[in-house]
């Protein structure tokens, strides 16, 4: 696919950057207002969805656009995407001001530039000029965007669990959505890769604790809180989960093996009958360790204030990342056994992993034929598992299929998602506008 620059969809996007919209697990800590300007850009630049669609807004600004086919002959397609934005971090390090959406270099800097309102844009853009030229969907269409991806609300739901919720209480069941997820890379030998995100492990917060009575820390008896919370954590760093392969795993690696070479190629290529030496580089290997088992990750840690305080609550909090087949039921069960006399363990948040797609569906042969009808036959498909997770968790009493895959052509230039300096080059953003116009046309 020819890419070229979109002068008009660039500056809409600057203006989309310029709105911060940070989210907080405290609702009371946000700026509500950055999102109605959000809103008001929206509005502006979109008309002919604000006019076609019916808008329902969800919680504090939650924004769910519906378009009701006369007489629909394939199930409901939704696109979706998060409003908000994590903290910008250290002010210093940008070198320019994180929410001026500023074009420097044919590179639009700014958070949230691909954590995701590029997404958000595209799909804005891509439904915009389909409408615009007069075509309508032979099927219901969604838009649904979030507003606190980024964050688990410590003060009510989260904004995802809403905007599903609404989906329930209209009785309303999506065929097939999209969210952000995976892009398109250019793998060994220069060959285009399009990772498409079927699955991801569930995120669940867990923490390990132990409450005392305190005191003086020249008495510490025969051991203190902190000490016995410490060996839990040696315990279960020296226990993981044992490896297993999934069936999206498999096809992930399966698929996979076309743009790797060596013994790697050979794994890949039959995973069940190199389960050993597969296991051997997962070892080796943080990204391939964590496709095959659930794995904890201690992140955060409270004990005493000063030096000399034994303290009364010794609380350590990991990042729990479930695999399918596994529950927050067993794996809490199976910590259980290295814990120490008095060492307890408490959901904090997270829920159950949610059910995968597969590749084996039309759904995903449509995006099959879009992806080789924009960038030739010679585009390698790899549908894979995710280890972070998105807002399509909360959507799975509602939704069929999903896709985590953005139609973006990510290269060196692009600064990180949450990184300082994030930023995306303009002639990446018509390359997700076009892919989710074709899809629509295609679906």
């Amino acid at each position: 696919m020819k890419v070229t620059k979109d002068k008009k969809m660039t500056a809409h996007f600057q203006k989309i950057i310029q709105c911060a919209t940070i989210s907080n697990e405290y609702g009371n800590k946000v700026d509500w207002r950055e999102f109605g300007k959000l809103h008001q850009w929206l509005q502006k630049f979109y008309p002919t969805i604000y006019r076609e669609f019916r808008l329902t807004e969800i919680g504090e600004a939650g924004l769910q656009f519906c378009f009701k086919a006369d007489n629909p002959v394939k199930e409901p397609l939704m696109l979706m995407a998060h409003q908000d934005v994590v903290e910008v971090g250290d002010l210093a390090q940008w070198t320019y001001d994180p929410f001026s959406g500023e074009l420097v270099d044919d590179c639009v800097y700014g958070r949230g530039t691909t954590d995701c309102k590029h997404l958000l844009a595209a799909e804005m853009e891509a439904v915009e000029d389909v409408f615009a030229s007069g075509w309508r969907p032979p099927y219901d269409l969604y838009i649904s965007l979030g507003f606190g991806e980024e964050i688990y609300r410590a003060d009510g739901p989260d904004g995802a669990r809403l905007l599903c919720q609404n989906l329930q209480t209209e009785g309303v069941t999506i065929g097939c959505t999209f969210d952000e997820g995976g892009s398109i890379v250019r793998g060994k030998d220069n060959k285009l890769v399009a990772r498409i995100g079927l699955g991801e492990k569930a995120c669940v917060n867990i923490e390990i604790y132990k409450d005392s009575a305190g005191g003086h820390a020249s008495k510490p008896g025969l051991g203190t809180a902190l000490g016995a919370v410490a060996k839990a954590i040696v315990d279960i760093e020296a226990h993981p989960y044992p490896y297993r392969l999934i069936p999206l795993a498999e096809a992930q690696l399966k698929a996979a093996a076309a743009v790797e070479d060596g013994d790697k190629k050979r794994i890949y290529q039959e995973p069940k009958k190199y389960w050993e030496e597969l296991c051997a580089l997962a070892r080796q290997d943080p990204e391939l360790d964590a496709m095959l088992h659930t794995t904890f990750a201690f992140t955060m840690a409270q004990a005493s204030n000063q030096p000399n305080v034994l303290p009364s609550h010794v609380g350590m909090t990991m990042s729990c990342r479930i695999l399918q087949g596994d529950t927050i039921e067993s794996v809490m069960q199976y910590l259980q056994q290295f814990l120490p006399e008095g060492v307890r363990l408490r959901h904090v948040s997270g829920e159950d992993p949610m059910p995968t797609s597969t590749p084996d569906s039309d759904n995903y042969r449509t995006v099959e034929r879009v992806l080789h009808t924009l960038y030739g036959k010679n585009i390698i498909l790899v549908p894979f598992l995710m280890l972070g997770a998105t807002d399509t968790h909360y959507y799975t009493p509602v939704v069929r299929r999903v896709f985590r895959f953005d139609g973006f052509l990510v290269d060196h230039r692009w600064g990180g998602a949450h990184q300082v300096n994030e930023r995306i080059p303009v002639d990446a953003l018509p390359g997700s506008k076009q892919f989710f116009k074709t899809f629509l046309l295609e679906y």
